[in-house]
């Protein structure tokens, strides 16, 4: 009875230890959304400071769905132009999105772009500024880092009677940044297999140990 009584002690604290131990604690971390507090644009070329003056702003970037003008950041106007930051799928890109691995980032902003307007807006000139950010993740306060580099590439594919205008008279690489805080919605992960297993193990246990205590 007494060997009985210690087998089934210990299981249970094994299995206390597994639920409540961070090897099987792993959780999923799904993204909805980035509220930029600061970020820095290295970049030399035409609106370079323009560009370094959005990304500084507050704002908010959303996972799975395009957002217009002025949804990520407030606009800036600078006599009769008005700057802004946008998410499209005009090129292919899909929408932003966001993998956690541990204390890694990695978002798909592939979908990013700049661009103005002038005057009553009837043209928009835009230009993908976008890409494959990564960088740093407290999994404590949910802050984070990201990075990405990406080339302007020179073109000139206007579209007189639309309202998307792209040029670029040469190619220009820049350095983008981002730091900030990530909106998390946190989903358990399915028990292990040794959880599995000793929640198993504990039912028969259970159940060899009533069949005892009915014996006597």
């Amino acid at each position: 009875m007494k060997r009985l009584h210690l087998i089934l002690f210990n299981l249970v604290l094994v299995l206390a230890l597994g639920l409540t131990g961070p090897a099987d604690r792993a959780e999923a971390l799904s993204v909805t959304s980035l509220d930029v507090t600061s970020g820095a644009v290295n970049f030399d070329g035409r609106f370079g400071r323009i560009l370094d003056h959005l990304f500084a702003e507050n704002g908010t970037i959303t996972m799975g769905s395009y957002q217009s003008m002025p949804e990520i950041v407030d606009p800036i106007t600078r006599g009769h132009k008005t700057f802004f930051l946008f998410t499209s799928g005009l090129s292919g890109a899909p929408a932003p999105s966001a993998t956690i691995n541990g204390s890694s980032m990695s978002v798909d902003l592939t979908s990013l772009f700049f661009g103005w307007t002038r005057g009553s807006g009837n043209q928009i000139h835009a230009w993908n500024i976008g890409g494959m950010a990564t960088g740093l993740f407290n999994p404590q306060t949910n802050e984070f880092a990201l990075s990405w580099d990406h080339i302007l590439n020179k073109g000139n594919d206007k579209e007189h009677d639309g309202k998307w205008n792209h040029e670029w008279k040469k190619d220009r690489e820049a350095t983008f940044f981002l730091q900030g805080t990530a909106v998390v919605a946190q989903a358990p992960v399915a028990l292990s297999t040794s959880l599995i297993f000793y929640l198993t193990g504990l039912g028969l246990l259970g159940g060899l140990y009533w069949r005892k205590i009915r014996a006597i």
